[in-house]
């Protein structure tokens, strides 16, 4: 078969999006194309591995302004541009992984007569995603929970959402994971990370908190995003412990194998990620998700795991380094999510066999 798979944009989309088309090359000769645009984390992670078709396109802004006839030139070309694709390549099925390119996507599959498969990461889908499901022949959730968000009976299948083979090979290797990284065996470990693209709030306010923690029985993994790599770089180099720091981090499994307790937003494969290694975690969903879909996912992953869910107006240092010291000091991860966590790692295998069957 020859595919299409929109997902562009943020790790979310992209990384399940790459295990599922990573199941595809193992099952068969398949063709994958992605479409992505030249701003997103595509460029530098799909283009490695699979042809992107590139699109120019940019997210609705639901308030009307100036700005605004800039994203409708813009969409008016990306769509003429994937209709072209469509008419090139001529997909035997399309798979929309979320974002403003799988509702254009989805729009020329219906014209071409071609099969609509979705798959929505997050607990409360997306504006796009309640749209496409309408017209998709099957539609994969990550969370059982979503299913009362969307009006789709009949063709909806809980998957989990898809995790990369690399990422899931480092769960339980934690001695394996720190000596790799230079830290040391027998220190608790803080893994703060802000998403695919970084957090500033989430960046300053540990450091800050970091005053407030035994410094000589800690070490940290820090993951800063591109803006804010130099600055963190600098602060910990006259740290008086033993502190890592890096601009992204594709081989996030090495970290989360390391880690005792994680700081991070609640996008929809980070939750499931922290999940799968049983992670205790402090998330702060970033207010600017669109329909606040990160607090959905934060908390879900609070009634099943250690996880404590701070809203940014909350996220004080004090408070911060109290929560930490917490999740640190408390007791160990339950083992009563074992099976669901196994469960996780067949979501890939899970989409593809559908896609292939229907």
């Amino acid at each position: 078969m020859r595919i299409f798979i929109a997902a562009g944009g943020t790790g979310g989309h992209v990384f399940p999006s790459l295990s599922i088309a990573m199941e595809f090359k193992k099952v068969g000769n398949h063709e994958i194309f992605f479409l992505g645009t030249k701003r997103g984390l595509e460029v530098q992670t799909v283009a490695l591995r699979f042809p992107v078709l590139y699109v120019s396109a940019r997210g609705w802004d639901r308030h009307f302004r100036l700005y605004t006839f800039r994203v409708i030139g813009e969409n008016l070309v990306g769509f003429f541009t994937l209709g072209w694709y469509f008419f090139r390549y001529r997909p035997q099925a399309f798979l929309a992984m979320g974002s403003y390119l799988s509702l254009l996507g989805a729009l020329w599959a219906k014209i071409f007569r071609i099969p609509v498969y979705l798959h929505e990461q997050n607990v409360y889908p997306g504006l796009a995603n309640r749209i496409v499901a309408r017209w998709a022949k099957k539609v994969f959730l990550a969370f059982e929970e979503t299913k009362k968000y969307l009006r789709t009976p009949g063709k909806i299948e809980v998957t989990g959402n898809p995790l990369r083979e690399e990422v899931v090979a480092w769960k339980g290797e934690k001695e394996k994971a720190r000596l790799s990284l230079g830290l040391e065996v027998h220190r608790k470990t803080i893994l703060v990370v802000g998403g695919s693209r970084g957090s500033r709030v989430l960046n300053r306010v540990f450091l800050e908190a970091l005053a407030f923690l035994p410094q000589e029985h800690l070490q940290v993994i820090h993951i800063t995003g591109k803006e804010d790599y130099s600055e963190i770089a600098r602060e910990a180099k006259v740290k008086p412990l033993p502190y890592l720091v890096f601009s992204f981090l594709e081989s996030i499994g090495v970290a989360y194998a390391a880690a005792d307790v994680v700081l991070c937003r609640a996008g929809a494969s980070t939750v499931t990620e922290l999940f799968f290694f049983g992670l205790p975690s402090i998330l702060v969903p970033y207010g600017g998700a669109t329909d606040n879909h990160q607090w959905y996912n934060a908390q879900w992953l609070a009634k099943h795991g250690r996880a404590v869910v701070l809203r940014e107006e909350e996220l004080q240092a004090p408070l911060l380094a109290q929560k930490i010291l917490e999740l640190l000091n408390g007791p160990p991860s339950s083992q009563d999510n074992f099976e669901l966590q196994a469960w996780l790692e067949k979501a890939s295998t899970r989409i593809v066999q559908e896609i292939l069957c229907s």
